[in-house]
């Protein structure tokens, strides 16, 4: 192959000789130092050498001006630029994995919360369609909303005694005064139990529980307020701090009341629900056999008595089934006879 040209021509390759050499070189052979005058031979010396150190690294230089790697090596700037755009990559690039880091722990942790919820909505839907289970809520809400308006009459009773005592007997009478008011406030809570126990058993609640709450209401006002008023004084602040409580009992009292209203017809509605809505294989087997000997007392095959019921031994016969069988199917034939019949 032939060497490489530079600016069209084929590159002189660098001389291995001096500076001194290339001089002694360029200076004419025929003259020698005994020949020049003194002024000129050294400023022309010099001169030489300078001029053939120039040659010489002029022709060094186009030997090597246009290699590649000139032009391809990068300058301290360019370097820090580089290094500075790889950095802000690098950075860039963290960032992102960052995010997405970020964006699936987020998406975790809502999916777990989704499921949760899922989880509660699917036991809520059980809960929901089946009677037992939502007879069973309803009625632990029903118990513990119907405990509250007994421990407000409790609290009251509490400091209503002590009023009542001060007003009936005086502030140093005897302690029997202290029972003045629980006995009533007693008859208040019996009467809600009555109710309680009415709804828990799907019953209406009897009309004159409200009319004796009522009563019992107004008698523990009037024995809070009235004696202590008697005594000392019907002062605005005295007997509005006497009248709260006994106001609270009241409100108590209303209150289970709206209970009672309000669950009664729930435990209707789920005690309903939960009445079989099918026949049962028993009641299914009787109303065969019923069936079959209603034929057969229709053919005269089985002998009523003079009530008109049918003999019982000979439906156990004719059908060939035991005691227990022959006596449902009699009872549902005498049964469906009377409401037939009713003479």
């Amino acid at each position: 192959m032939s060497a490489p040209t530079s600016n069209g021509h084929r590159p002189t390759p660098p001389s291995t000789l001096s500076a001194e050499q290339w001089g002694s070189e360029l200076i004419p052979s025929g003259t020698t130092r005994e020949d020049d005058p003194v002024e000129e031979s050294v400023a022309d010396t010099d001169e030489v050498r300078a001029l053939a150190r120039q040659v010489h690294q002029a022709r060094g230089l186009v030997a090597l001006q246009d290699d590649p790697a000139l032009h391809e090596a990068l300058s301290e700037r360019e370097r820090r630029a580089d290094r500075k755009v790889t950095e802000r990559i690098r950075s860039a690039r963290r960032a992102e994995r960052r995010r997405t880091a970020l964006a699936e722990v987020a998406g975790t942790r809502r999916d777990r919360q989704e499921a949760r919820w899922v989880g509660r909505a699917r036991t809520s839907k059980e809960r929901l369609l089946n009677p037992n289970r939502r007879l069973a809520a309803t009625y632990r809400r029903y118990v513990a909303l119907s405990c509250v308006p007994p421990t407000l009459i409790g609290f009251g009773v509490v400091f209503m005694s002590a009023t009542v005592h001060d007003g009936v007997v005086g502030m140093d009478g005897p302690w029997v005064g202290y029972l003045i008011e629980p006995m009533a406030s007693v008859l208040l809570v019996v009467s809600l139990l009555i109710g309680f126990t009415a709804v828990q058993n799907s019953r209406q609640v009897p009309r004159g529980l409200y009319v004796l709450d009522g009563g019992l209401a107004l008698a523990s006002l009037v024995l809070t307020v009235v004696p202590w008023g008697l005594r000392y004084g019907f002062d605005a602040g005295s007997t509005m701090a006497h009248t709260l409580p006994s106001l609270l009992v009241v409100a108590a009292v209303v209150v289970q009341h709206l209970l009672h209203s309000v669950f009664r017809p729930i435990f209707a509605e789920l005690y309903e629900e939960l009445q079989p809505s099918r026949l049962t294989d028993q009641t299914a087997d009787t109303v065969v056999l019923y069936e079959r000997t209603r034929r057969a007392i229709d053919d005269q095959q089985i002998p009523l008595s003079a009530s008109g019921a049918p003999s019982r031994e000979a439906i156990r016969k004719r059908f060939g089934v035991g005691k227990v069988r022959s006596q449902l199917a009699g009872d549902a034939y005498e049964l469906v006879q009377q409401t037939l019949d009713p003479r």
